[in-house]
């Protein structure tokens, strides 16, 4: 349950990786500026060895040369320490703020993870710069730096671009593609390498991560943005156009990635390793005619457990795509509330209603597993199984 918790936490600030970092009181300072000295720039950090690294992160970084300032503002940042992080984080309600800090601090925390950093330098006239420069001030204010942050639709990616867009002279034209992908399938882009990472991600995601969305849609990952400035234009009020970025400068990582191992066993493999346990035990029950209750025990706090997770991020959380999520269906709290009933039954050899409703709705779920409208990861047949031989053993041994 840990690791599904920690693979949210991660897909959903796994776009906008949180860094501790140094919070520069500037709005307390006098910064003159001549627009002709400035420089702003978009900063896209590869994903990094980490599960709450691996969609990447992006930022905007600010120049100076008349007086050096080099700051880098970052949308990705919260505080850990706040009160009720854990509950807020679950339910989609945690706050995110935008956070500037030196651009030597930036890079060293992302280079010595091994991530290369790409920077665009946007080509605004000086009057762009000059209000790209003013709106992140104002953002950057104690009442403003606050916002809620949604993993898909406000997060470090769309916030830059939105700036960008309302700040220059005319109006950012993209050359957008015309292939549609989902949410799901462009997180596992990025987790097809972390089986334990991709099989959490499809767990909490629901139905509405399977609808096919469109290029704009798809900027929320910064890789995917980067490339859409990398091809974009700005078309001015005159008509004329311009490209938006000006050139590209790849700063490589101070080190090369630490890409350390998972745990040694993919899900599939733990999955039929509980399914191999399972009949064992199923075999062993037929053979004695006697349920072993410390199995049940097992098998229906975890379904519990992990139902009590879904349960949350369906009815309660703010989040995105975990709602209308089948998997509702295999797993759900219903277990822990009778699980006093079912030990006890299986003890005494009774039959009880709950394992022949369980079972039924457990063998329409797989008769139907190919045309429910949800990505299912294939790691839950075995686990559905595991819960059906549970049922089907109750049925067959509990005669009274």
């Amino acid at each position: 349950m840990k690791k599904i918790l920690f693979t949210l936490l991660l897909l959903t600030s796994s776009v906008c990786l949180f860094a501790q970092q140094l919070n520069l009181e500037i709005e307390n300072q006098t910064i003159q500026t001549n627009p002709d000295s400035l420089q702003i720039s978009i900063l896209t950090c590869d994903p990094g060895p980490e599960v709450y690294a691996l969609y990447g992160h992006m930022a905007i970084r600010y120049q100076n040369t008349n007086n050096g300032d080099d700051f880098v503002f970052n949308y990705g940042t919260f505080n850990m320490n706040a009160p009720f992080f854990i509950p807020k984080f679950t339910l989609g309600i945690l706050d995110y703020e935008l956070g500037c800090q030196p651009y030597e601090y930036f890079y060293r925390h992302y280079s010595t993870d091994g991530c290369k950093i790409t920077m665009q330098v946007l080509n605004l006239t000086p009057e762009e710069k000059q209000r790209f420069f003013e709106a992140l001030m104002t953002n950057y204010l104690p009442e403003n730096r606050g916002y809620r942050y949604d993993f898909i639709y406000d997060n470090c990616a769309t916030r830059p671009r939105d700036i960008l867009e309302k700040i220059v002279d005319g109006e950012v034209l993209y050359s957008y593609g015309e292939q549609e992908v989902t949410y799901r399938e462009m997180l596992h882009g990025f987790n097809g390498r972390w089986p334990w990472s991709k099989f959490g991600v499809d767990l909490v995601l629901g139905a509405d991560a399977d609808v096919k969305k469109n290029a704009r849609e798809q900027e929320w990952i910064p890789s995917y943005l980067l490339e859409h400035f990398n091809q974009a234009k700005i078309k001015s009020a005159d008509g004329s156009t311009r490209p938006l970025v000006r050139n590209t400068i790849e700063i490589p990582a101070l080190c090369l990635m630490d890409e350390s191992e998972e745990f040694p066993l993919s899900p599939m493999a733990c999955a039929a390793l509980l399914l191999s346990i399972g009949i064992a035990v199923s075999l062993f029950e037929l053979l004695k005619k006697k349920i072993v209750w410390v199995w049940d025990l097992l098998v229906f706090v975890s379904q519990g457990l992990t139902g009590v997770i879904l349960a949350i991020l369906f009815f309660l959380s703010e989040h995105p795509c975990t709602g209308n999520n089948w998997l509702i269906v295999l797993f759900n709290p219903l277990p822990l509330f009778f699980l006093w009933h079912i030990i006890a039954r299986g003890i005494q050899q009774r039959k009880t209603y709950y394992h022949l409703a369980y079972g039924v709705v457990l063998t329409l779920f797989m008769i139907f597993f190919a045309v429910i409208p949800q990505d299912i990861p294939i790691e839950v047949i075995p686990l559905a199984l595991v819960l059906l031989l549970r049922h089907i053993n109750h049925l067959i041994i509990c005669k009274k």
